[in-house]
């Protein structure tokens, strides 16, 4: 059995957002599945579109994260928020 790496619990809230490309007008929809303090589970259709750090905006709260990928599978990626 894997140790638990995450630093918080995460809470799933299957909610759109919006994986927005710095220094680009680009922007790639996004499924986030589940979401901590300081982490989430996403998901995008175009996932060779996605960097290695970008900010996402989620739907359910409209709020703006720096996001750094720590793991890939597929489609889905894991995240970190950066610190504020």
């Amino acid at each position: 059995m894997m140790a638990e790496k995450r630093l918080a619990g995460r809470t799933d809230c299957f909610s759109a957002g919006h994986i927005l490309v710095d220094d680009t007008d680009k922007r790639v929809r996004c499924l986030v599945w589940n979401m901590s303090d300081t982490g989430a589970l996403l998901e995008a259709g175009e996932a060779d579109a996605v960097p290695e750090a970008f900010t996402l905006l989620t739907a359910i709260d409209q709020t703006a994260r720096r996001c750094t990928v720590v793991r890939r599978t597929g489609a889905r990626f894991g995240v970190v928020f950066a610190e504020s």
